[in-house]
């Protein structure tokens, strides 16, 4: 699974529950304020031994106090009173590249914290916390003057927010309206930007099964990877500071190392980031049709270039490991959504669903007015909008993404027309850091070949209009002609050397509109803008059509509710469960074993370390083996998506039974649907993860922190 935004997708419709209202035990990302009322009766009749109140995050010593947003696109849990945190090791890429260099390579050994003063600071990255979840409804329809105003709602959210800011300061105060502004839950959080890098083990062994397996089952991976929260001395959160020191907490985790066998109940708890479980047929035809393509071919081509280059040197590998990561993640994704999407017919079920709805509308005066032409007019607004949608992703891909250069200019670029060091010398400095770290994540080797191989895409890909003037004043007709003129552009530019850049910034006497570089970036920023602004005119006409539908479907389902992700805290659960498919089953776990006859020497994701052969060799499990053998990653069918990364996966008495790392190929549409039988959750099995941190970490002071963890606390 991945960081960020990362949406990750989902499952069929047509073998879905009808849309009638009723949803299964194990579908949903549910709402932690609505699940006394939701879920309680069904939470407790499927095994949860410890009170609701545990789980709703309303009282302090809540379970939700540990399972923490680990930045911005993960989630992690605390484990022990000294604020350390467990989450993915794939969640850590961003940390791993701030200390690895080509004699410290942590991808290939792993790195492990002896003391607390080996623990790496990272930088931007903050953990949140929450303290307190609770239903504002009351205090926010008490402030409005008109529920049905948004302005009023606004006002309201504004109003209750100060208040509380008041009552709790230094706290971040989040107050999220849900259910057609007619629930309001505040997030009382605490935002802690001190983290540091405490243990993770080898690649190899951390993603055995690498891209290959991604996104699939079975599954051999050990992805997981220790940080520690620090705060000052009062337990404050405070900016990175040598006088820090590890942020006690009262409530943490405990981890179970007693497994789990097929049918036991099991939850998770995290941070999802983004589902549209109500997208009409026009909505998925667009991600389909029209966004999915464009993201498949520049990542595709982006990626046969990086992987070309990072086989050739372990240099190129470190700086963009994280890049190809990221990038074959995303892509993997898209065509494994229109795979299934295919495969599973799911526009046509969709657009059974629609009738459903529409029969529905039609037997009220007061709905038939609203909604009677709703859905051919949504169609008719995507339909004319792909064009620039389209357009738009291309842009997005090719220079905010795939290429390095243009996107530095995209993000820094604006900063070198108004740099001033005697004037701003504040701005001017922190904008030469920047540059320098930027930099130092790049080769202009490969950034000359990726810029080169975006704009040959842009020019087949792009009708005429909508590419920007630079193909036609620079006659940018041929791919020959665009080689020469990137050629030139790597020879002449500040921003295709450093040592240029660097000597600009202490001197900067050329004109920054007259080198080649911005002047290609001022031609494709003035068309992105302008596809941009027609996109995105069109798309909030698109927006208040779908919103309307959406604020129908709680009545129409009238049934037990769940918003789509919003990278709030939910819990999703269901039961360990094997993979039935095509009248075989996949069994629901996973061994050491297994990963030792996958291995071979030919797929580099299969390489396999010889520090894991030696310990299977000797069948040295100690007290993890179960019945002589070592349980690696297992299955659920509960439901979660994009954000989940890193969720603990949780038995009934609320302790950590595995942490959440993918889902499998079958679910690939779960952004739109779930489906009981084919969506399952992938997790690392905590006993193989605490196994692969005693063995391979060379010290015992983790371990012996997890365990006294465990023997005391709440």
């Amino acid at each position: 699974m991945y960081k960020k935004i990362i949406s990750k997708w989902s499952l069929l419709v047509g073998l879905l529950l009808s849309f009638s209202g009723q949803l299964r035990a194990d579908e949903g990302m549910w709402l932690l304020a609505l699940l006394k009322q939701q879920n309680a009766e069904e939470l407790k009749a499927m095994g949860l031994k410890i009170p609701i109140e545990k789980l709703t995050g309303e009282n302090e010593g809540a379970l939700t106090e540990a399972v923490v947003a680990f930045g911005s696109g993960c989630t992690g849990s605390l484990i022990s009173g000294s604020g350390l945190v467990l989450t993915n090791y794939h969640c850590s890429y961003g940390a791993i590249q701030q200390y690895i260099s080509p004699t410290n390579d942590i991808f290939k050994k792993g790195y492990w914290a002896a003391k607390e003063g080996e623990e790496l600071p990272v930088g931007d990255l903050a953990i949140t916390i929450n303290k307190k979840i609770l239903d504002v409804t009351a205090e926010v329809k008490a402030n409005s003057q008109d529920v049905s105003d948004v302005n009023s709602i606004n006002k309201a959210i504004k109003a209750v927010s100060q208040k509380y800011a008041q009552k709790y300061p230094g706290y971040k105060i989040s107050i999220r309206p849900y259910k057609d502004n007619t629930l309001f839950v505040l997030f009382l959080q605490l935002q802690y930007r001190d983290v540091r890098l405490v243990g993770v083990p080898p690649k190899n062994v951390a993603k055995f099964g690498g891209e290959t397996d991604n996104w699939m089952w079975p599954r051999q991976s050990a992805d997981f990877a220790y940080f520690r929260v620090y705060a000052d001395k009062n337990g404050k959160p405070a900016v990175y500071s040598k006088s820090n020191v590890p942020l006690v907490v009262k409530n943490y985790l405990h981890i179970s190392t007693e497994g789990y066998k097929n049918g036991d109940f099991a939850m998770s708890m995290g941070y999802p980031g983004q589902s549209e479980r109500n997208a009409t047929s026009s909505q998925i035809w667009q991600k389909t049709q029209v966004l999915n393509p464009p993201m498949i071919a520049v990542r595709a081509l982006s990626q046969s270039i990086l992987e070309k280059e990072m086989d050739k040197s372990n240099e190129i590998k470190q700086l963009y490991a994280e890049n190809y990561a990221n990038s074959a993640n995303y892509y993997k994704n898209a065509v494994g959504m229109n795979f299934w999407v295919n495969k599973l017919h799911i526009l046509a079920k969709k657009e059974a669903h629609e009738k459903e709805w529409m029969n529905w509308v039609m037997k009220d005066e007061s709905r038939k007015a609203k909604f009677a032409t709703l859905m051919p007019k949504l169609k008719a607004e995507i339909e004319a909008n792909a064009k620039f949608k389209r357009a738009q992703t291309y842009y997005s891909e090719c220079f905010s993404t795939a290429a390095g250069i243009p996107r530095f200019l995209s993000g820094f670029g604006s900063g070198f027309y108004t740099y001033d060091l005697k004037k701003s010398p504040e701005v001017s400095k922190n904008l030469a850091v920047n540059t320098s770290m930027y930099y130092k994540k790049m080769d202009m080797g490969v950034e000359k070949q990726l810029t080169k191989a975006v704009l040959k895409l842009c020019k087949d890909s792009l009708p005429a209009d909508l590419r920007p003037d630079v193909f036609e004043l620079k006659k940018l007709d041929t791919d020959a002609q665009i080689d020469q003129y990137v050629d030139e552009l790597f020879k002449n530019s500040l921003f295709t050397d450093y040592a240029k850049l660097d000597r600009w910034f202490k001197n900067p006497i050329a004109s920054i509109s007259d080198d080649p570089v911005a002047q290609l970036m001022k031609s494709i920023d003035k068309k992105q803008t302008e596809v941009f602004k027609e996109a995105e005119l069109n798309a909030r006409k698109i927006y208040r059509i779908v919103e309307s539908y959406y604020n129908s479907i709680s009545d129409f389902k009238s049934g037990k509710y769940y918003p789509d992700a919003d990278k709030s805290i939910r819990l999703s659960y269901g039961t360990v469960s094997d993979l039935v498919l095509d009248n075989k089953t996949v069994p629901y776990q996973t061994t050491l074993s297994e990963l030792i006859a996958k291995a071979d020497t030919v797929n580099k994701d299969y390489f396999l370390n010889k520090d894991l052969q030696v310990l299977w060799q000797k069948k040295d499990y100690g007290k993890y083996a179960v019945n002589g053998e070592m349980p690696v990653c297992f299955v659920t069918n509960g439901d979660v998506t994009g954000g989940n990364s890193g969720s603990p996966m949780m038995n009934a008495k609320g302790q950590i039974i595995g942490l959440v790392f993918d889902c499998n190929w079958e679910s690939m549409t779960r952004e739109f649907n779930y489906e009981k039988d084919l969506n399952r959750v992938i997790c690392v099995d905590v006993r193989y993860l605490l196994f692969v941190t005693e063995k391979f970490s060379g010290t015992n002071r983790i371990i012996g922190e997890i365990e006294q963890a465990n023997q005391t606390g709440v």
